[in-house]
């Protein structure tokens, strides 16, 4: 991940943005919140995480880590913050103070995360559609290694993949063209290495957003 600081209030964001909360000394788990406002000087309001249920036991003074995807400027972020007030009234809510600065940045296109996604293939041999499913291993802004018992394909077919990646608990499916670039026997199956080709711009935005929030980059 390569970034640049930025001033929370350039992010211009608008109320229902997805924050993923870190509550240092708790869990590694990443818990949803939504935006509710903001106000310079004052604080950051967001709702608080439901966890299995159950309103997450916050308090005043806890440190947090916070992590999002900015979609309108199609980059990940990342800041510190602090509980300054928790609410139950209207709603639960949480007071954050507002960072100083927000690490912002783009996934590298070498960068690749480790997943678990099954995936739809269709593909053409001598005229006549086929389709099988496979597991996707590993993902990049630019390709992703994909495994399987057998396939029927070769080195250079042109494949389209169609599968349902999870950001911040919302699903988006995604359909990307990917071109076979290398076969690999292995003891119970076969490796495939596929390169990505014209992936439409909204794909691109979330499947940045899927890789960075596999990869832990911010």
């Amino acid at each position: 991940m390569e970034g640049r600081n930025l001033d929370f209030m350039d992010l211009k964001l608008i109320p229902g943005q997805v924050f993923q909360l870190e509550f240092e000394g708790y869990t590694s788990d990443r818990d949803r919140s939504v935006l509710i406002g903001y106000r310079r000087g004052a604080s950051l309001i967001v709702s608080t995480p439901i966890i299995n249920g159950v309103q997450a036991n916050v308090k005043v003074g806890e440190k947090v880590n916070v992590r999002f995807f900015a979609g309108r400027m199609s980059c990940a972020c990342a800041f510190q913050s602090e509980v300054i007030s928790v609410g139950k009234t209207p709603y639960p809510h949480i007071h954050l103070k507002i960072p100083d600065e927000v690490i912002t940045g783009e996934v590298r296109g070498s960068v690749r995360a480790d997943v678990e996604v099954v995936t739809q293939v269709d593909y053409i041999i001598k005229n006549e559609p086929k389709n099988t499913t496979a597991k996707i291993v590993d993902l990049s802004m630019h390709g992703a290694r994909m495994i399987g018992r057998a396939f029927e394909f070769e080195e250079g077919i042109d494949l389209l993949l169609t599968f349902q990646i999870a950001i911040t608990g919302l699903e988006h499916e995604l359909q990307i063209k990917s071109r076979v670039r290398s076969l690999q026997n292995m003891e119970n199956g076969v490796a495939i290495g596929l390169q990505f080709e014209d992936v439409p711009t909204h794909d691109k935005i979330a499947l940045q957003a899927f890789v960075l929030s596999k990869v832990h980059d911010l």
